[in-house]
């Protein structure tokens, strides 16, 4: 629980603030009106966005500016007395930019009807002082195999999904979970895994213990528009160092609308099935019980209410099926047979606009994921295995997400307005052997005098005859028998965290030239953190003491302390905090956006315990001195130079803080292995970048980056052995690396029922360590630790990426020889192609395998996806049938991290030999070795039928 002293703290700086504080995920438009022969500016012409309440006035400069619009397309119009209304569509409107529009109004005595112009996306958007990519809804609906959020960072440049297991091996043999299996890491520009910060409506989503990696996965029928923010991103964003995934989720308009969605593998068109069954659903319009029932009963709610929520369910068997016993999972009270991977969303969304300047709204996201991991050592058994089942003595795992938004926006004034943010995330996650807890593996015999039970624990089937007719000859108690080890994989997991968010911020058109954001942000989370993963096999150190009667060990926290000598439990009440202003000039030549951001945190009471910290020194030797509180100050910058109409060039620079995985400050002290640092500070990265985009045609444009990234006190580990007599792991700011880049695009904008780009992208990425666990990886190899900088494991030098688009809307034909094909249909082709990731060749030596580390380049990979899409009008209802046909040329793509031959530079194959004696692998050994994650699978196929009205 939060302490009186924080709460008092807490209070007052939300007291203080909330008069004045709010936030982004809007944009703007901006421009001129003019007469159209003699060029005059209008004063006091009216502009408004048609379908919303918003609008503003010309001002004497003819100069007017609409805040808070939401993303999407819209029809803008401006209208003046004595002038023909002129009105423009498709105006796409951005997070955070400025959409352009200059109208010119013809006076009436020139006869002529209202002008309508259809708005084109600009090539060139001159507001952009830093990186960033916008997926639209429509784009996001076209392209093959996009159903959750992580799926959008297939289509950039820079970016890297490590399929890499998130564990590591003990020194026992014990491969031990650093976390959550499913989170995956995402490199964004030669960074490191977890370092993204996710926001969901304005409100920061990331993972409370593992930090800068997805956990909500919300599925894309949900989204709105989904923004990459890979630059200097501005300071209202902290926590994160790589990148920003802004998402933007849908909501409820003045029309019913609504869809629902099913595709499967299992027609199993051009290869194998997964066994995938995908649904999907959504609806949204005007709500009605407020709308509509309450006034016929004479109540009258103020105001406008919209609603919109979706659905989806997703079970599959995955690429690699480990072949587990499945047991039944109920979907809304419906019994199905669960898969390997099994997944659900619910979103649901109200927006009540109680007057034209007054709104709130509140949204509801919630997930499931229940899964089993794929195992090739587990996997590969033969007959008499698979008959006694072991393919089913490994965990399942689940997680459950509830997160909850708040949002008030108040209007002040045509230029100032602000939002206030309250979000509530819960994540539960669960792992076990069919929920067996670990003092469940073990049966204890009681022998009248002592305990001693080292004649049959480390036996593999039971216990020995002669101990076993020993018991049954004797009335001694029975307390717990020891299961095979040999054939159980015993994990216990049993996390719940609970996060809690203000954040608000205040934006105001202080003058036509500034446009000032301020705000500010405050977490407070409550972590439960329960893991332990060999308590089947191992007793802990204090068990050795209670039950063999080995030398005296302190008791440690958390359930089961007899059970597990790799264990860390810890409940920890860290609060986060952080405050920034931002300024956002424009001119027409100039731009800049120019901010400072402050972050603090509070570890919490956990490691201010006076137990926790005299345990935490008799383990590492060191001194309990911690602060009680870290700060950071970040000052960023970006000047775009718009040269003209079809030529920009910005620069930015910028300081980014964050802090490191929490679990690193307080997995707790008693057990040994990796151990809590509360000393940890703030990784850091400092960036460069410069861009430049040029319109060359009329629907063609060029765009290049360039970057520099120096990254900063990395966490890494340090071996200790302090009074205790046991290794210490100890977490600490040991790291360093370096990430340059050159990022190359050419964009097409749709026309001639054409669209596309093609990205090539050039990196190199150097440091002293891939992960903050490879100086204990090196240690267990006899690494000695780097001296020098050499490329990380995700350094892949060239990436190219084509996205092509063919389209006919409704009433568009198209000719292909002479031949006049139908309307209303969609064909996108995407390919990537990389160069493949670094890897260490064989060498007997510790000290060459030092100098060779990752200094080998594995084969290239490319991959080819598919989506083709013809959609019928049928009765007001749009019928749309498509298939998504995945690896097209079944390109076989090398996996180092699975079953990868470091000596020969390809996968394992038969007639291998063993590295520096010459000699063949034995049959057995090779079969381990031949993972059948070692090349990417083949070519498949989902079909899938979607109606929507």
């Amino acid at each position: 629980m939060i302490s009186n002293k924080n709460m008092l703290m807490i209070l007052s700086i939300v007291l203080t603030w909330s008069t004045y504080l709010v936030a982004g995920n809007l944009g703007k438009i901006a421009g001129t009106v003019r007469d159209k022969q003699t060029g005059e500016l209008l004063l006091g012409a009216n502009v408004v966005v048609r379908g919303t309440q918003l609008g503003a006035a010309s001002d004497k400069q003819g100069f007017f500016y609409i805040l808070q619009v939401p993303p999407g397309t819209y029809d803008v119009q401006a209208s003046y007395i004595g002038y023909h209304t002129i009105t423009v569509r498709n105006v796409k409107v951005r997070i955070d930019l400025t959409t352009r529009i200059d109208f010119e109004l013809e006076s009436e005595a020139i006869e002529g009807p209202t002008v309508v112009v259809v708005a084109e996306q600009p090539l060139v958007q001159k507001d952009i002082t830093a990186t960033r990519r916008t997926t639209s809804r429509a784009e996001i609906e076209a392209i093959p195999g996009l159903e959750q959020t992580l799926d959008i960072f297939t289509l950039y440049g820079g970016t890297f999904i490590d399929t890499a297991p998130q564990a590591v091996l003990a020194t026992d043999g014990t491969q031990l979970q650093v976390r959550d299996a499913s989170v995956k890491d995402i490199h964004v520009r030669g960074g490191r895994g977890g370092e993204i910060l996710y926001m969901v409506d304005g409100v920061p989503i990331t993972h409370p213990i593992y930090g800068g990696r997805d956990v909500l996965e919300l599925n894309v029928v949900d989204i709105e528009e989904i923004e990459l923010l890979t630059g200097a991103f501005n300071a209202e964003y902290g926590q994160a160092q790589s990148g920003v995934v802004n998402i933007t989720t849908r909501t409820g308009g003045d029309k019913f609308v609504g869809g629902v969605e099913y595709k499967t593998d299992d027609f199993e068109v051009l290869g194998e099935s997964q066994s995938t069954h995908y649904t999907s659903f959504y609806s949204g319009g005007p709500e009605p019980i407020t709308g509509r029932l309450l006034p016929k009963l004479g109540l009258k709610i103020p105001g406008k209410i919209t609603y919109f929520i979706s659905g989806n369910v997703n079970l599959t068997n995955t690429l690699y099926n480990n072949q587990r016993v499945r047991d039944q999972i109920s979907v809304l009270g419906v019994k199905l047979r669960e898969k390997q991977n099994n997944t659900g969303n619910f979103n649901a969304k109200l927006r009540w606009a109680i007057t034209n300047n007054f709104r709130m709204g509140f949204s509801y996201h919630g997930s499931w994921r229940r899964w089993s991991n794929f195992d090739w050592l587990w996997t590969r058994v033969d007959k008499d295995a698979a008959e006694n089942n072991l393919l089913s003595h490994t965990p399942e795992y689940s997680r459950s997400n509830q997160n909850f938004i708040l949002k008030i926006n108040h209007t002040l004034s045509k230029s100032t307005y602000y939002t206030l943010n309250f979000g509530y995330l819960s994540v539960d996650f669960d792992g076990s052997l069919n929920g067996s807890r670990p003092s469940d593996f073990w049966t204890f015999y009681k022998d009248g005098t002592a305990y001693d039970y080292r004649a049959f624990a480390s036996e593999s089937f039971g216990l020995p005859d002669s101990v076993e007719s020993t018991i049954k000859a004797s009335s001694r108690d029975l307390l717990t028998q020891f299961w095979d080890s040999q054939s159980f994989d015993n994990i216990w997991r049993d996390d719940l965290t609970r996060s809690f968010t203000f954040k608000g911020d205040i934006t105001s058109q202080i003058h036509s030239e500034h446009l000032i954001k301020l705000g500010i942000e405050i977490q407070y989370h409550d972590l439960q953190y329960i893991d332990i993963q060999d308590g089947g096999e191992k007793l802990s150190r204090y068990g050795e003491h209670v039950f063999r009667g080995g030398p005296e060990f302190p008791k440690p926290v958390g359930p089961f302390p007899e059970f597990g000598q790799d264990r860390w439990v810890f409940d920890a009440f860290p609060i986060i905090g952080g405050a920034y202003i931002q300024d956002k000039f424009e001119k027409e030549s100039l731009i800049m956006n120019i901010g400072v951001r402050f972050d603090w945190f509070v570890p919490g009471r956990t490691v201010q315990d006076q137990e926790w910290k005299t345990q935490w020194e008799t383990a590492t030797g060191l001194d309990a001195n911690w602060s009680r509180l870290k700060t950071k100050v970040s000052p960023r910058i970006g000047i775009s130079f718009p040269v003209s109409d079809r030529t920009v060039a910005f620069f930015s620079y910028g300081h980014f803080n964050q802090l490191p995985e929490l679990q690193f400050f307080y997995r707790d002290p008693w057990t040994g292995g990796f151990t809590g640092n509360p000393h940890l500070d703030y990784e850091q990265t400092i960036l460069y970048e410069f861009g430049f985009t040029h319109q060359f045609a009329e629907d063609l444009a060029v765009d290049i980056k360039s970057y520099v990234k120096d990254i900063s006190q990395q966490v890494g580990t340090t071996r200790l052995r302090a009074a205790l007599g046991i290794p210490v792991e100890l977490h600490d700011n040991n790291g360093y690396g370096r990430a340059r880049g050159l990022e190359f695009e050419v964009i097409k904008r749709h026309s001639n029922y054409t669209s596309g780009k093609v990205t090539y992208t050039v990196q190199w990425t150097n440091g002293y360590s891939s992960s903050a666990f490879e100086d204990y990886i090196r240690s267990l190899n006899d690494f000695p630790n780097p001296i020098r900088e050499r490329r990380l494991s995700w350094d892949m030098r060239h990436q190219v990426i084509f996205q092509a688009t063919i389209a006919a809307a409704k009433n568009q034909n198209m000719n292909l020889l002479g031949l006049r094909l139908p309307d209303n249909w969609n064909i996108t082709v995407l390919s990537r192609f990389s160069s493949g990731q670094p890897y260490t060749p064989f060498t007997f030596d510790a000290a060459e395998r030092q100098i060779k580390e990752n200094s080998e380049t594995a084969s290239f990979t490319a991959t080819t996806d598919l989506r083709i899409n013809k959609s019928f009008d049928i009765i007001g209802h749009r019928l749309s049938l498509y298939a998504d046909i995945f690896n097209v040329f079944n390109q076989k793509n090398v996996q180092i991290n699975f079953g990868f031959n470091s000596q020969s530079g390809e996968p394992f194959k038969y007639g291998d030999t063993q590295g520096g004696i010459n000699q063949l692998y034995r049959w057995f050994k090779m079969v381990s070795l031949m993972d059948l994650r070692q090349l990417s699978t083949g070519r498949y196929a989902k079909i899938g039928l979607r109606i929507d009205w």
